[in-house]
């Protein structure tokens, strides 16, 4: 049977003329692409039945005729077929005859390569190749443009559904040297995003729970070895990665597209290698321009092909569309994506989220982002775990090599920092350091305090940021918190003293005794840590015994921390306080021996934590109460986590125990309010409970004793006699196992929350995380179940684990001969070790001692919580061995033991009484 399409064809008059086309006789299943049938017949989606041609559909559209070629080429012009040809192709797929539409585009292919004639100043055109091998196109007589049809056949591909038939035909346009406009491209890549599909479930979650490890050699540098798993995703990244290589236009809605998709799917590698490909767009869309600037200013008669000639990788129909300075919200997707997953060790995508970051790490160490707001990944760069974890980066060399993940990322940080200038350098190079904005520098500056300890990095961002910058910036809040912070871990309370000076200066009068009131300080001014910025002092005597220190590095860190001065700006305009204030300087408080002063603060803020002073009506207890609990909301997390621990430490039990009423019911409140930003209680606030209930278990065998306190002031007075009855602990072991129950049941809280905002028609912009048990909870929880009545007091003597272990094997051997159990075994005990093996940490070997004979499927190893730590403490090798505590590894304040922060004391108060140099 012959076969002969007829293409409608618009008159001038309006009527429609039909145009024969004559092919030899030939099956409809030979009318296409060998490569695309045979894909299309391996995916599950796409069968052979759909592609199969409904002959009664079908045939209208084949007629006999003789002379095509002839008659088109001499009363059509190629204009003409062309819209002839894309009208044809649209009625086939809409018929359902997809074959014919790919034999019609193939056909213009090959007479355009067919009856093209050569030209010196045109550039040859890719060789055709046929989809089968007993193709028979159909002849059109002269050359013929297929940008229309194939931008038709790819619109009607996609409006059927087939758009992995699409994404096929864009790669085979690509291999002819043909481009797609930028919108249909666009759109394209947004139609093979996941969630296009209709009915399809959440690829991340899938991808989750069968996941599998990717081999991070070095071909994790390069885009085609870490393809996703969804096809279509793996499509949109090809095409993509093809659309540079064939220099089409690229914009930033493109790569939004592909990126979406990717972090879906919990992609976040191959999201990290096309977030480099569109940096390296940005950068060339920036020296399109200059090179454009340039040919202008010459007076070059084609601006598009001199930029060209300069720069080869240039899209050939222009640059304009390239990814611009909008193109940040891209970034900032992917590192708020690796803050998530890059917290922690045992998060199953950190080894991907390593990697990933380190692409990043390496293109910041290059200097090749150009943007200016950079917070963000410099705080996932230093909040990096502290791990063995291994990355792959390439040197500026072109070499690649396996570095330390954790060594790498302070390494990158050191260098953006290292090429500052400080205040006494003549000359300065803008080169050295970017215009950031204010954000980035206070992330750079809490690094230097709180990650380094180095104040010298500290004053040279400072000076970098008000002086050097063009134009400079004036420090705001948030650099006025970090420095009171940082200067407050470090013990330098000169200059936390001088922070706060100029603080109370610069916020309104009637906010200073609600935010930072002045309390005196427990200690004589001239036992401050530190020196006064005013007062030059020589070095170290002599005399002083170096060898007490807790180890070389130490001491050079404290010379460093004692011996430098930092030079504080001052704002411009008025400060506005914050929350973020208020709990600096309540731990700035606590960490000077001021805990009752955090409770004066605290009544301020909530008067009804006080106790009235006369007796109230039911009415006026819950009015009060609906007040403080509005308030109390206001404050935030954070606040809680300090004030419950100053009152712990001042001894202020009935105090706390209103304030943790008062933040459970605050909690609660920003759950369901919908004009709050909806937040949980941290992990800190549990811990300083249970800590609390802890030392009243600590009453069982003493009837009493007189302990003392810091008030404020330089005075210490005597606590009056507190009975140590039994009862009082057994309550206290009770309240501390209900707030120990209370963290598990958190998540279900926020989870039920968010199900009935949703349910609500609310949008939370912030998702709380709920919180979750680490070692230093589980270490207060051991310890509120370590007591019970009649024990003896522990011994004081240095404990080593050959002595426990031995201890551990002989109560083994009697349980083995006798039968015998040891004594201390309770049920909160055993609540607390189950609760702990879940979260894979390993019970101390004090605590096994007990459970002899009860539970022996307990594990020997578990994990530490290293999180992040400050580069300047080294590597964790390990704390001294406690047999009733997990291991715990410092992260904040001086690398120092108790003994060692004594001589350092000693120290700045001998260097705080030398005499002044002149």
């Amino acid at each position: 049977m012959l076969c002969n399409l007829i293409i409608p064809r618009l008159t001038s008059f309006g009527r429609t003329e039909t145009l024969i086309l004559n092919n030899r006789a030939s099956s409809l299943w030979y009318i296409g692409s060998r490569h695309f049938y045979s894909s299309m017949s391996t995916l599950p989606t796409l069968t052979n039945s759909q592609f199969r041609c409904d002959p009664s559909v079908a045939m209208p559209l084949f007629k006999s005729s003789t002379n095509s070629s002839t008659f088109i080429s001499g009363h059509l012009t190629p204009a003409e077929v062309s819209r002839a040809s894309a009208a044809a192709v649209r009625i086939s797929v809409t018929r359902g005859a997809i074959w014919d539409g790919f034999h019609l585009w193939h056909s213009l292919h090959w007479s355009a390569r067919q009856y093209h004639k050569s030209d010196s100043q045109s550039a040859p055109l890719p060789p055709f190749r046929s989809p089968i091998t007993s193709f028979v196109p159909i002849d059109f007589g002269q050359p013929v443009s297929t940008r229309l049809a194939g931008h038709s056949l790819l619109h009607c591909l996609l409006r059927a559904g087939e758009t992995k038939a699409a994404a096929m035909l864009t790669e085979q346009m690509m291999s002819y040297g043909e481009e797609l406009h930028p919108l249909s491209f666009n759109i394209l890549l947004r139609q093979l995003h996941p969630s296009a599909i209709p009915g399809s479930p959440r690829p991340i979650y899938d991808r989750l729970r069968n996941l599998v490890p990717r081999p991070l050699g070095p071909e994790v540098l390069e885009l085609q070895n870490v393809m996703p798993a969804d096809p279509l995703t793996r499509f949109a990244v090809r095409l993509l990665s093809k659309a540079r290589e064939h220099r089409w236009q690229r914009t930033t809605g493109m790569y939004e597209s592909v990126l979406r998709a990717c972090l879906i799917q919990g992609e976040i590698l191959v999201a990290s290698l096309l977030l480099a490909l569109l940096l390296k767009d940005y950068q060339l869309r920036r020296a399109c321009r200059r090179v454009a600037a340039e040919a202008e200013s010459m007076g070059a008669p084609d601006t598009l092909a001199y930029v060209q000639s300069k720069i080869p990788e240039a899209p050939s129909r222009g640059f304009n569309l390239l990814p611009c300075r909008k193109s940040y919200f891209l970034f900032h997707n992917v590192t708020d994506f690796l803050k998530k997953h890059c917290a922690r060790v045992d998060d199953p995508l950190f080894h991907e989220a390593s990697q990933a970051l380190a692409n990043l790490a390496g293109a910041l160490d290059a200097r090749t982002i150009p943007y200016v707001d950079l917070a963000m990944l410099i705080r996932v760069l230093y909040s990096y775990p502290q791990c063995d974890h291994d990355v792959w980066i390439t040197l500026p060399s072109g070499e690649q090599r396996s570095c330390n993940a954790y060594d790498y990322f302070h390494g990158v940080l050191f260098n953006l920092l290292r090429p500052v200038p400080d205040r006494h350098s003549p000359v300065h190079n803008p080169s050295q350091l970017p215009a950031l904005t204010l954000q980035s520098y206070n992330a750079l500056l809490n690094y230097a305090m709180r990650f380094r300890h180095s104040l010298m990095l500290t004053d040279r961002v400072l000076h970098h940021m008000t002086n050097c910058r063009k134009p400079p910036l004036a420090p705001n809040m948030t650099t006025y918190n970090i420095l009171l912070r940082g200067s407050t871990l470090m013990r330098r309370n000169d200059i936390a003293e001088s922070i706060l000076r100029i603080i109370r200066q610069r916020i309104p009068s009637n906010q200073v005794d609600v935010s930072i009131p002045y309390f005196p300080p427990a200690f004589p001014p001239a036992t401050f840590q530190g020196r006064s910025q005013n007062n030059k002092t020589s070095e170290p005597d002599s005399r002083l015994n170096k060898k007490r220190l807790h180890s070389l590095h130490f001491h050079h860190l404290l010379e460093d921390v004692f011996n430098s001065e930092l030079i504080i700006p001052e704002p411009k305009d008025l400060l506005e306080p914050d929350n973020t204030l208020l709990t600096t300087y309540m731990a700035h408080l606590v960490a000077t021996g001021r805990p009752d002063a955090v409770a004066i603060l605290i009544i301020r803020l909530i008067p009804g934590l006080a106790t009235p002073s006369k007796s109230l009506t039911h009415e006026e207890l819950v009015s009060r109460w609906h007040t403080s609990v509005a308030r109390a909301v206001a404050l935030g997390p954070h606040f809680y986590a300090v004030a419950l621990n100053a009152l712990r430490k001042a001894g202020l039990y009935g105090l706390a125990e209103r304030v943790w009423t008062l933040a459970c019911a605050a909690e609660e409140k920003s759950l369901q309010c919908d004009s709050t930003t909806p937040w949980c209680l941290s992990v800190h606030s549990y811990t300083a409970m249970l800590q609390m209930y802890a030392s009243a278990t600590r009453g069982w065998l003493f009837d009493g004793d007189a302990g003392c306190r810091k008030v404020m002031g330089t005075e210490w007075v005597g606590l009056s006699q507190r009975s140590r009855h039994p009862r009082r602990a057994m309550s206290g072991l009770q309240k501390g196992m209900q707030i120990f129950r209370a963290l598990s049941l958190a998540p279900n809280k926020v989870r039920e929350a968010a199900a009935r905002a949703r349910s609500e028609g609310q949008k939370w912009k912030i998702v709380p995380s709920p919180p979750r048990a680490d070692a230093r909870f589980y270490n207060a929880a051991l310890s509120l179940v370590s007591r019970w009545p009649g024990m003896a007091q522990r011994s004081v003597r240095h404990e080593t684990p050959w002595r426990w272990h031995r201890m551990l094997e002989k109560a083994h051997q009697d349980f083995t001969r006798t039968g015998h159990k040891p004594h201390g075994w309770m049920p909160e005990l055993e609540e607390v070790t189950k609760s702990m093996t879940d979260a894979g940490y390993a019970l101390p070997v004090g605590f096994r001692l007990r459970l002899v004979g009860r539970d022996e499927q307990l594990p020997m190893k578990g994990k530490v919580d290293l999180k992040s730590r400050p580069y300047s403490f080294g590597w964790w090798t390990g704390s001294r061995f406690a047999a009733h505590r997990i291991p715990t590894a410092k992260r904040k304040g001086l690398p120092a033991h108790r003994r060692w922060r004594r001589l350092a004391h000693e120290e700045s108060a001998y260097i705080s009484q030398e005499p002044v140099q002149e």
